[in-house]
């Protein structure tokens, strides 16, 4: 139940709980409304999931686009959205508001903040390989990174109160995405300048910038500060937050509105297996508890696409440790060329070239031919020496020798024993796919070559070599939730009892996906996020200031 309104240990106009995109977009678009504005963030760190992220904005007919002189449109934006949403949980008029403002927020924060853009054009729209069948699919990129920012010289010793990537491998810690995908070389010496001036890149740079901004007008970013309950006051309207652990809870009185944008819930185990339904593995920080969910839910908020999550594949490597020292999951979707994916009964049940967003839901997947879930994570890379002479795979160096915790066998079938799949249906599986690779073909997934597969994957045919075989545990894995609290065109939260509930608002993952979970290119989670923060936080300022009192 949540609190009634009484004494208050504070008062300010807007309360934003969270700081990764969406809540940071929010609380300068509200400081720039005239509203006092004060950010609570749970973490030790600002910048949620987006400080730790690619930093990707997918914005349609962004600037960059028209001086480049490409055809995009409103209509096409909307038409793609539409099509890979396909109706489930996506409000029309919500896609459309999306399109309409993503540049218009986009710019504000360019002129607002240090904010600078560039496209990375190698990051094309995801569905490009199959564009003919995909109305409005694009087969150049709408997607900006930030430039590389100078945080420690624009923010001195709050720099240091940055999140970090620490432990995720896959994308480099000093260079731009765009550097990351094209293959291009930067030199050691700039790279080493970048490290040592402490210049961000990536979801860091975009945090670093709009906390600049912040900083420059007065905001003030309280750390450490869990936010627990939501105060309402006699006509249910959401009038503050308690907030803090134990004897050190105070109360925050929000004379004009309460801004949610606190992540999702895929570090809160409970709540995973009760709306997603099987392990999901995060790849995000660990703050990410449902908080926001929880109390949302408590003052009566219409709950949306609660079964639905941003994906991505996983795999462990115990040498690879998080921050407590637990084993921290790496983002890999199977091996590519030369390699087969099989789940539990030792059988292909997807192919690993899809976009990362869509790679793990056929873990989730009832089976009617083997009735259940034969799919339930974790599934198998089965592969043998010529993928693992070719790449480093983890911390598994090409050259070296397999290391122990990576299950090895002589055959196929002893594989299957060490792995605890059938001997014979694992046997039949690799047996067949080698006799397809012979052929050029491979008609039981299908030919890569001509359905949608993922920016630079390999989709040359290789057959699993061997002996000896190796294999490596797969686990769907996901970057956030993306259900949450229902909201309208202004972010504002919808209930059960009363069509808005009055002071409350949700961006970013603490909302259901305005774009009903479709990731249709690079950023496109941060740039709904970044657009509904922009508009929660202009029409939060824009309320009147209610007298809250005690």
């Amino acid at each position: 139940m949540a609190l009634r309104a009484g004494d208050w240990d504070e008062v300010v106009d807007v309360v934003v709980v969270g700081s990764g995109g969406g809540a940071l977009t929010a609380a300068l678009a509200a400081a720039d409304g005239g509203a006092d504005v004060l950010v609570i963030e749970k973490d030790t760190v600002i910048g949620g999931t987006t400080g730790v992220s690619g930093g990707v904005l997918w914005v349609p007919n962004n600037a960059h686009l028209v001086r480049a002189g490409l055809d995009d449109s409103r209509q096409d934006a909307v038409d793609y959205l539409s099509r890979i949403a396909d109706g489930r949980e996506a409000d029309p008029t919500l896609i459309e508001i999306f399109v309409d403002t993503a540049r218009e927020a986009l710019e504000y924060l360019e002129s607002a903040t240090p904010l600078q853009t560039q496209i990375v054009t190698t990051l094309p729209d995801y569905y490009g390989p199959i564009a003919h069948r995909v109305p409005g699919c694009k087969l150049y990129s709408r997607s900006v990174e930030p430039l590389p920012f100078a945080a420690r010289e624009a923010l001195g010793e709050q720099a240091g109160r940055l999140a970090t990537r620490s432990t995720l491998l896959s994308l480099g810690a000093v260079t731009t995405l765009h550097e990351d995908l094209s293959g291009s070389s930067v030199p050691m010496d700039e790279l080493a300048r970048r490290e040592r001036e402490g210049v961000r890149v990536k979801g860091a740079a975009l945090i670093a910038c709009l906390m600049k901004g912040l900083v420059d007008r007065g905001v003030e970013i309280r750390t450490s500060v869990p936010a627990v309950e939501l105060i309402v006051d006699d006509d249910r309207s959401v009038v503050g937050v308690l907030v803090g652990a134990g004897a050190e809870r105070v109360r925050l009185g929000a004379r004009q509105g309460v801004i949610l944008g606190c992540g999702g819930f895929e570090w809160n185990h409970d709540m995973v297996v009760s709306y997603l339904g099987f392990d999901v593995k995060p790849i995000s920080p660990g703050a990410n508890t449902g908080d926001g969910h929880v109390m949302a839910m408590e003052v009566g908020a219409k709950m949306g696409s609660m079964t639905s999550f941003w994906g991505q594949g996983a795999m462990f490597d115990p040498a690879i440790l998080g921050p407590e020292g637990e084993p921290a999951p790496q983002m890999m979707m199977g091996l590519g060329a030369g390699s087969v994916l099989v789940n539990q009964l030792g059988r292909r049940f997807m192919h690993g070239g899809y976009t990362y967003n869509d790679f793990p839901k056929p873990f989730g997947a009832f089976d009617q031919r083997y009735p259940g879930l034969p799919n339930k994570p974790p599934g198998w890379v089965i592969f043998g020496p010529g993928v693992k002479k070719s790449r480093d795979i983890l911390t598994m160096r090409a050259g070296e020798p397999a290391p122990e915790w990576v299950p090895q066998a002589e055959s196929i079938a002893q594989l299957a024993v060490a792995i605890g799949v059938d001997p014979a249906a694992l046997e039949e599986t690799v047996t067949s796919y080698n006799r397809f690779v012979e052929a050029g073909e491979d008609p039981e997934w299908g030919d890569p070559t001509g359905s949608y597969v993922f920016v630079g994957y390999d989709t040359t045919l290789a057959p699993v070599d061997g002996p000896p075989y190796y294999a490596l545990q797969q686990w769907p894995a996901t970057l956030g939730t993306n259900g949450g609290c229902r909201i309208n065109a202004n972010a504002q939260v919808l209930g059960h009892r009363v069509s808005i509930i009055p002071g409350l608002y949700a961006v970013g993952n603490t909302s259901a996906s305005v774009v009903g979970g479709a990731y249709v290119g690079g950023g496109t989670p941060i740039a709904s996020s970044v657009t509904f923060g922009y508009l929660a936080g202009r029409h939060a300022s824009g309320q009147p200031r209610r007298v809250i009192g005690s």
